[in-house]
Parts: C-alpha cells; structure tokens; sequence
C-alpha cells in the first residue's frame, strides 16, 4: 500500500493522503475492478482496503444505481460525476459522489475515482439536526423506488438496528406477514398520491427478530426536495396495543358472562319462585329446600362465571411460590371435610400467579371430589389400592410415609414431573367419550353441574402460556424428577406442562422441578 501511495503522489498531480473521513481514493479498471483503495476507505464504507481491492465496485453498488457507474467508468455517459449507493460492511447501503477522471491513468490500467460521502441527513438543515439526533419518534426517508435512503439515529434505540444498515432496502420487507398486503397498498398509495397521508398502524420486525408494533404517519416531500419522496414518522405503540388487547379479552369475557348469567341462572329462579310459592300454598315446608338447593347453584354459578369474566389473559402479581404450599392451600377452601386425602408426592418452584393458580387447583380438586366419590369407583369396578403412582413408580407410595386414609378414601395426587406438575386421583375416571369435552365451557356430566370448573382451569394454566392435558391409562408413563416413570391412574389425571427456568423467556411463567 505504501508503494502505491508514493505512486499516487508522483503521478496524480495535487494528490496527498485523504484527511476526511468522509471521502476516499480509488483506482479502479474499466471493467470494474479496484486496483488501488485509499486510508479512509473503512470510515466511509466500513471495510478494510485490503478487503476492497481486487474487488468489483459494480458489485457493491445498489442495483439501481449500477448502470449509471458502469457508464462513468467505460467513458459511455458524458457526465463523470455520479450519485449512487454503496454497500457497507453492515449490509446497508450508504450515499456516496463519485467523481470518475476523463483520462485513464496509465500506471494502473484504470480510472482515478473521487468518492464522497453525501448521506441524506447532510441535506437536512442545521436546525432540525438536533430533532432527528435526540427525538424519540422514528424518521424514515424513502425514495421515488421505496427505498429507504434515510433513517434518524432513534432507529437505533427503538428497532436495534445500526444507523444506516437499513439504506437502500424497502421498509415493506421488515412488516409482519399478516399486516404486509395491507401496508403495501396504503404505502404505494402515497408514493403515488401526494395529498395522501395515511396513518398506519402494523407490526415490525427488529434486529433481534421480535415485532413491535407502529404507529407511522406518512407525507409527501416537495417534488424539487434533495432528501427524497416520502416523510414517515413513526413511533412505538407495542405497550398501547397490549392494553387494547387487554381491554378486548375483558370485555369479551364480561359479555359472556352477561350472557350466560341472563340465560343459565333463569332456571334455577323458576325453581326458587315455583318453591315458594308452592308453600305459600300448602303450608309446607319441603318444597322450600328444593329452593335452598337452587339458591346454592346460583352461588356456585355466579362465583365461577365471575372468575371467567375477569380471569384475563395475563398475570395480575407474578411470584415465586411452591407448589406444596398453594396445593395445600386450594385443598383446605376446595376439598378438606370430605371422604378424600391429599398427597403431594413432589414439591416444585413455580413462578406466576399464585392466587390464580390456586384457583385452579381449587378446580382440580373440587373435580375430583365431585365426579370420582369412592362408591362411585366401587360401582364402576375400578377399585384402588391406595397407589396413584402405579406399579410403574418405586415403593408404591408417592407420599412415602405408608400411612393415609382408609381403603374406601379418595386419594388425590399432586407431583411435580418432567414437564410441570399433575394433579391425579383414584377414583372411577372420565369416560372415554368425554375426554374431548371436558375443557368446554358449560359441559357437566352432572345434573347440578355448571360445567365451568375446567375450563376455568385451562384459562388459568393459558393465561400463563402453559398447557393442561388429560392423561389417560393407555398413554405413555409420566416423567418424573427423581428418573421414575408414573404410569397414568385409572382415575382422572391432569397434568400441566411449562418451561423450566433455562428455557423460559425473560419474566415469563416457568416452573422448577
């Protein structure tokens, strides 16, 4: 390089080393090749000169702009001053002057080409730098292509993108695919259409692959502007949109809740009024407990569909907490006084919204309770040994004291597992034929069911990004901690599944066996 330097100096007349950064020397041959770059070629462009030469400048010229360079440099266009884009080392493309020498330099067999630096942002006045260097809205310039030849330095900030790595790309290629056909219309549009200004709202892809949401404004740029076609301001509004999807989900749920309250509870008032009334009548009593029994479904009722409508889609106070802890807690409110016994087999850490969880167990239990009662299991044939964990879990006793209730208790089991945690029992099941069913909302197999215990359990478990499925018998043995494999009981077994710690993303729900 030093040799050709000294080349540079003896042959090209008033030639010295660059001192700007913002421009550079090449030599480059007719067809393209560089044969000689300059000191400051890695301020302008980001690549090193050893990098650049032997190079083909063609090559790292926009396409759009390669005809014009290619004509400069073989003598076919009459003016030798071009403004192009070139590609930087970061993949963007920066805007460049070149100046092409009318005569060939015999000493190298090519051309002696000026390049200067002549980014969009130098055509904006001194004034407004201080607003596009320290705003916090997003100001793109696109060209009559739409390309993007201008992006402020709060692209940075906001996308993670480098200031300039975008130029010379359309901004059409960062929109989400279900937002881009729309987008695309109402974006040509105003390229089109200089009295259109149409607001958009779309997602956006950043440099680390996630989407935001944006909310930009667009406007036509005088036809004798320098800067380009199209003023788009943008801002972030990811955090609006949250709440607007939040707002959604609860209203949804509240007319839901309208709805199932005006048509589920007229019923059971039917029952209250024809009850008092048939004492009124007859002077007795009994009938007024069939009225008592209808004011309790009511209860029930109104105190789970109250839970759906404000149950959401996210976590009201996120928490570490075991699961030991809130299972036992869920079974003194849901289950404690009944024929039943709980054993929790498996403690794990769970981090997410404990009272909502131990609303869900509360679920799981009172399920259990309701649907699997020892004389029912009796009748049906499936008679327990008092082992939930099956002949597939060592010593036969998931709790491992040997002690518990009598033979003709119900067990209910909670374990940690590979996956999350299960919640299983011993008692007579659930029929095949309903296996598909029972997370629909409203769906009982008993007459003074509500049918909206599970799925308040699968809104719980979702509402944490989660999964809950029902393990049947014939399924393939449950993971668990300490290496045993569980095999699925006769009776109803829940298992939820969630990441771990390792594999959950930053404050999202996990849980650590």
């Amino acid at each position: 390089a030093s040799s050709m330097v000294a080349i540079f100096s003896a042959f090209v007349p008033g030639w010295a080393r660059p001192v700007e950064p913002d421009r550079f020397l090449l030599a480059v041959a007719v067809d393209g090749e560089v044969l000689f770059a300059g000191p400051s070629v890695p301020d302008v462009v980001g690549v090193e000169r050893d990098g650049l030469v032997g190079s083909d400048l063609i090559d790292r010229v926009h396409p759009s702009d390669r005809d014009p360079v290619a004509d400069a440099l073989s003598a076919v266009a009459t003016s030798r001053t071009v403004t192009h884009r070139i590609r930087r080392a970061s993949g963007g493309y920066a805007w460049v002057e070149s100046v092409v020498d009318e005569e060939l330099a015999p000493q190298f067999g090519g051309r002696i080409v000026t390049v200067r630096r002549v980014d969009a942002d130098r055509t904006f006045p001194e004034r407004y730098r201080a607003f596009l260097e320290y705003g916090s809205d997003l100001v793109t310039v696109v060209d009559g292509d739409g390309l993007i030849v201008y992006e402020s330095p709060s692209v940075e900030e906001m996308l993670g993108y480098e200031q300039g790595s975008t130029v010379g790309r359309s901004p059409l290629g960062y929109v989400h695919p279900d937002d881009r056909d729309r987008v695309t219309e109402r974006f040509y549009r105003a390229l089109s259409e200089p009295d259109a200004a149409p607001t958009l709202e779309y997602r956006y892809r950043t440099a680390d692959g996630d989407w935001v949401w944006l909310e930009s404004r667009t406007r036509s740029l005088p036809a004798d502007s320098p800067v380009g076609e199209l003023l788009i301001n943008s801002r972030d509004v990811s955090e609006r949109k949250a709440r607007e999807r939040r707002l959604t989900d609860r209203n949804e749920r509240l007319d839901r809740f309208a709805s199932i309250v005006s048509h589920d509870l007229r019923n059971p008032l039917s029952v209250i009024r024809g009850s008092i009334e048939m004492a009124r009548l007859r002077g007795e009593t009994e009938p007024l407990e069939r009225g008592e029994r209808a004011v309790d479904r009511i209860d029930q009722l109104v105190s789970e569909l109250l839970t759906l409508a404000r149950q959401g889609t996210g976590m009201d106070e996120p928490t570490e907490f075991d699961l030991a802890s809130v299972a036992r807690d869920a079974w003194e409110t849901a289950a404690e006084g009944d024929d039943a016994e709980l054993v929790v087999a498996g403690d794990a850490r769970v981090y997410g919204d404990r009272g909502r969880m131990r609303q869900a167990l509360e679920n799981l239990f009172r399920n259990a309770t309701e649907h699997a009662t020892p004389d029912a299991a009796e009748a049906s044939g499936n008679e327990s040994d008092g082992d939930p964990a099956g002949d597939d879990a060592s010593d036969g006793d998931p709790a491992g004291d040997g002690d518990g209730a009598s033979d003709d208790d119900l067990t209910v089991l909670v374990t940690a597992t590979d996956e999350g945690f299960l919640v299983a029992d011993d008692g007579r099941g659930i029929d095949p034929d309903h296996r598909e069913s029972v997370f629909e909302s409203g769906f009982t197999t008993r007459a003074d069911g509500t049918g909206y215990g599970l799925d308040i359990v699968r809104e719980v478990v979702e509402s944490h990004g989660w999964r809950v499925e029902l393990r049947a018998p014939a399924d393939d043995p449950i993971g668990l901690p300490d290496g045993r494999r569980l095999r699925p009981p006769d009776g109803a077994c829940f298992e939820v599944c969630a990441p771990d710690p390792a594999d959950a993303d930053p404050d999202e729900p996990w849980i650590d066996a």
